[in-house]
């Protein structure tokens, strides 16, 4: 080896040595520093409210909206053919009409002359008889011959006197003195069927036929509704059926600008279900009304009052979880109870089922769940 080389060798090997030192010596003295004290991480506190299960009698009201119809509905339909004749009132849609007035009639003059007909013969008849009733029934001639008087052609035919004997009953029938007496009653009762009258007070809904179209038996002349007799038919869902009552008086309220009140009578329920709507019709009858009139086809919100529930409270609906469940705190700790839910409305829930005293929560957080431990917060005033 080169004797200039080795001291170049020598002090390559020193500076190592140093180096070397220098790092163990600092990872000595770094492993003898204290670590520095860790703050303890903040524990998140969830505050709840919540009020104590106090059990009483709740009283319900079952809302819901109906339209207002006439009770009394009817389609007025021709029994006789003829030309159509105008009655006592005009015969045009919204036309208004009191009971007994003649909405419309037939032309009869035809019938009327028949009638007359019919009535001369039956004269005719009883005037070549009344000689043998004088003979044959001298106790019953005065009666027949003041009956046979009495016949005007322009009026209804008097009742047939009742004969006296089974001989004056079958001469009767012989001399077709009965056949022709019936005949004319018949035609009478016909002769009505070309007179249409009103059968309550109410209003005309439509008109198929103007004043002199020729109408046919069976023609629908017109839709007809009484204004006397108004109801309500409305759909209550099915899970309230059973809160409402035949007879129960009711609140009728419209909530337009009018914002008027009327009384009504549940007068029936339907036993059966609306396939469309899946509701059960409850028709209430329009008793006591406001300064306004409700007209038929008024939308109007009928409050209902049901049956009592006991032992049970209102509670805000929002608080049920999976239909039949609410949160209780139990030890500072969210616990889940089942309770039976009587009814359910727009807001509200009606339940039972807690024992009194138990804190139902009823406003949480959204990440509440079972065994969370909660705080209870009061309400802000």
């Amino acid at each position: 080896m080169n004797n200039q080389t080795t001291p170049k060798i020598i002090s390559l090997i020193g500076v190592i040595l140093i180096m070397a030192a220098t790092y163990f010596g600092f990872v000595a003295l770094s492993s003898q520093k204290e670590a520095p004290n860790q703050r303890p991480k903040p524990v998140a506190k969830n505050y709840v409210m919540a009020e104590a299960f106090q059990p009483t009698t709740v009283e319900t009201v079952v809302e819901a909206f109906g339209r207002v119809g006439s009770a009394e509905q009817i389609n007025v339909i021709a029994e006789v053919g003829g030309k159509l004749l105008q009655g006592n009132v005009k015969l045009k849609k919204g036309q208004r009409f009191s009971k007994g007035q003649l909405l419309c009639k037939i032309s009869d003059a035809e019938e009327k002359l028949d009638l007359q007909a019919r009535k001369s013969s039956f004269l005719n008849t009883l005037a070549s008889n009344l000689p043998d009733i004088r003979i044959d029934f001298p106790a019953s001639f005065k009666t027949w011959q003041n009956y046979f008087d009495k016949i005007e052609l322009d009026e209804n035919i008097p009742t047939l006197p009742e004969p006296t004997s089974s001989k004056e009953k079958t001469f009767l029938a012989a001399k077709n003195i009965l056949s022709e007496y019936y005949a004319i009653k018949s035609a009478e009762e016909n002769l009505r069927k070309f007179y249409i009258y009103a059968p309550f007070n109410g209003s005309i809904v439509s008109i198929n036929y103007q004043v002199g179209s020729v109408v046919n038996p069976g023609a629908d002349i017109g839709n007809i509704i009484s204004t006397d007799e108004l109801e309500l038919e409305v759909p209550v869902e099915q899970r309230d059926i059973d809160f409402v009552q035949n007879g129960k008086t009711v609140t009728i309220v419209d909530e337009s600008g009018l914002e008027q009140n009327w009384i009504g009578t549940v007068t029936r329920i339907a036993d059966f279900i609306d396939p469309n709507s899946q509701s059960v019709s409850v028709f209430v009858k329009i008793q006591k009304r406001s300064k306004y009139e409700a007209l038929d086809g008024l939308f109007l919100k009928v409050r209902i009052p049901g049956k009592s529930v006991k032992e049970a409270a209102k509670v805000p609906r929002r608080i049920l979880k999976n239909k039949n469940e609410i949160f209780v705190v139990q030890d500072s700790v969210l616990v889940t109870r089942k309770v039976r839910v009587h009814k359910v409305s727009e807001n509200d829930a009606i339940i039972s089922g807690l024992k009194t005293g138990e804190m139902m929560v009823t406003d949480r957080p959204s990440n509440a769940s079972e065994n969370m431990k909660v705080e209870i917060v009061k309400p802000k005033s």
